[in-house]
């Protein structure tokens, strides 16, 4: 049974923000000639690999949905092959990309698109599958070794002889001094047959040759005493230029050559923690523990050191939506740490990119590189596609709504006046706005010009939910965002999605920063996005206190990392749109000002907030 509880101010769903007028993204935003790399592995049902795919070529988009390619695939320990044929691909709004997947009939990959390159991981389909796809428009004019100059931060992740046996994981900086030379060549990383501990090596007199379109090779010769199984960057690279000069792209093209080699160009200027600041997709592939995955979706930064993601997980286990938030570090050269992993940001903060090695954690081996995306805003009656979001997490574009969540649309012309639902149940008709979620009129508790605060009608069903904004007589665009079956978000105090969750004690006292609960108190915590409720809930009405509306998905709580006892999981009795969770405190959890407090669902994993225990 729940305990009862005060009405909690719903006004926790309201944040500020503003937007740039721009165009938003569409079809004809990927246009033209890209150059691509593709690493993709079959993966048992452990998450073992298996066999092991690479594409190396050329994309040529259409603008209007179809796409050609030309290059080269490796397969296992075979020689490459020429390979070409054509598929499909779709750009949403949101600057989100679903891309046929060129190795893998039948699947598709999910990607980003940006400026400077598009890059994702096949996380729709079937079958047992890790990837990472990154693919660079390719220079409009002609270049030569004088088209590369000035400081490129790399890092590859390698699986000679298609298998994890001899795995390796590098960072470097490069020097390209404009006339084929990067000279000697400083090379953190770590190899599996090397141990896995993170070492470094100096590859004297590396070099580099490009042709007229961009195309190229790189070169690192061995040192003397060292082979290509001991030397952790050796040999040569085909390499692509983008066409900004922003990222090297490229990767072996010998027998068995399954690695990607990805260099950005370096941070200019003095950078700091605030460098790293807006919207980023990203995605990225790793190995860890015997286990392969991939992820890709969205990063948003705000200059302060914390970067907040949703990314859909591919795992052996099957696709996890996962919203959290890493704390980021960076020296005045653009280089750093995001969590474990190393960090380099990319010319004017434009990208990121990130490599497993590390001196803390060896048995993690990742690539990850993150875009910046691309504006998506407009005029007249307009819902920002990337602000979207989430009502208690605020997590990036990408992270799913689910059936009786509480969501949060940003944009423009959305109300003609600021209009607060004073009654339950919230009204589908607020100062004469209407938001419609699949054709079905949402209900709202709060209107104005920039924002809305709404809740996803509990009967929305299938993979995706179709979003509209009706003022008076004037339609918005149509916004097109995952659903899923649970999407948790908690609620935090101050209402940032990041730090301090919206906890009550068994008493209704407010847990706080000043005010910590203690191990093994039974809390209250507030969020949305638990999905479906039986008996059912009604669509903006206050929820049932007998019989009570329970969760019908699996809920877990982690305080710290231990699995709290959770004693009640439904509706909030008397509100609307609120799901409650009791729980108690393990007696075992850490203790501290800010310990991360996670949810799990069998489809979801939210990790951003936090709790404070004392001691």
């Amino acid at each position: 049974m729940p305990m009862p509880t005060h009405r909690l101010i719903v006004a926790l769903t309201l944040i500020g923000s503003e937007f740039l007028l721009a165009q938003a993204p569409s079809n004809t935003t990927l246009n033209g000639k890209y150059f691509a790399r593709h690493l993709l592995m079959t993966t048992t049902a452990a998450g073992a690999v298996g066999e092991m795919r690479t594409f190396y070529g050329s994309l040529t988009f259409n603008g209007a949905g179809a796409y050609s390619f030309v290059g080269s695939q490796i397969v296992g320990a075979a020689a490459p092959v020429a390979m070409s044929g054509s598929g499909s691909y779709t750009v949403r709004s949101t600057g989100y990309v679903t891309l046929s997947n060129l190795q893998r009939a039948g699947s598709e990959i999910y990607a980003g698109i940006g400026p400077g390159a598009v890059v994702g991981s096949t996380t729709e389909g079937s079958g047992g599958v890790a990837d990472l796809f990154i693919a660079v428009p390719a220079p409009a004019g002609a270049v030569n070794n004088q088209s590369l100059t000035g400081v490129y931060q790399g890092q590859t992740l390698e699986f000679p002889g298609g298998s994890a046996v001899s795995m390796r994981n590098t960072s470097f900086r490069l020097n390209a001094g404009g006339n084929g030379s990067f000279g000697d060549v400083s090379v953190n990383g770590k190899a599996v047959n090397l141990g896995d501990r993170a070492t470094t090596q100096t590859v004297a007199a590396a070099s580099y040759s490009l042709t007229g379109d961009g195309s190229g090779t790189a070169n690192f010769p061995l040192g003397t005493g060292l082979t290509a199984t001991t030397q952790l960057l050796s040999g040569g690279r085909a390499v692509y230029l983008s066409a900004d000069g922003n990222i090297l792209l490229g990767g072996s093209t010998t027998a068995a050559g399954h690695d990607l080699f990805v260099a950005v160009k370096g941070f200019t200027g003095t950078a700091s923690a605030a460098s790293m600041r807006g919207l980023y997709f990203h995605g990225g592939l790793r190995y860890e523990a015997g286990r392969a995955g991939n992820y890709a979706g969205a990063s948003s930064a705000n200059g302060t050191g914390r970067i907040v993601s949703s990314r859909r997980v591919r795992q052996a286990e099957g696709v996890l939506d996962l919203t959290g938030v890493n704390s980021y570090s960076l020296t005045a050269d653009g280089t750093g740490s995001l969590e474990l992993n190393r960090l380099r940001l990319g010319s004017g903060g434009e990208l990121y990119a990130a490599s497993g090695v590390s001196a803390v954690d060896n048995n993690n081996y990742e690539l990850l590189l993150g875009v910046r995306a691309i504006p998506a805003t407009g005029t007249g009656v307009f819902i920002n596609p990337q602000g979207v979001l989430n009502a208690g997490s605020f997590a990036p574009v990408g992270a799913p709504l689910s059936p009786g969540s509480f969501f949060t649309i940003f944009g423009g012309g959305l109300s003609s006046a600021t209009t607060v639902a004073t009654s339950l149940p919230f009204p589908t008709t607020l100062n004469g706005v209407q938001v419609l979620v699949n054709g079905t009129a949402a209900p709202l508790y709060f209107v104005s010009a920039g924002q809305i605060s709404a809740l996803v009608p509990f009967g929305a069903t299938g993979a995706t939910a179709t979003l509209q904004v009706v003022n008076g007589t004037v339609r918005s665009n149509s916004v097109e965002l995952p659903l899923g079956r649970t999407s948790p978000g908690i609620f935090t105090i101050p209402s940032a999605g990041i730090g301090p969750a919206a906890l009550l004690r068994a008493d209704f006292s407010l847990i706080s920063p000043t005010s910590g609960a203690r191990r093994g108190d039974t809390v209250q915590l507030f969020l949305t996005g638990l999905g479906a409720v039986s008996p059912a809930g009604r669509d903006g009405a206050a929820a049932s206190a007998s019989p009570l509306s329970l969760v019908t998905a699996d809920v877990k709580v982690y305080v710290g990392g231990r699995q709290a006892t959770v004693l009640f999981k439904g509706l909030a009795p008397g509100l609307a749109g609120l799901y409650q969770i009791n729980f108690t405190i393990p007696m075992n959890a850490p203790t501290g000002p800010g310990v991360a407090l996670a949810i799990e669902t069998p489809d979801a994993f939210h990790d951003m907030a936090d709790i404070p225990i004392a001691n």
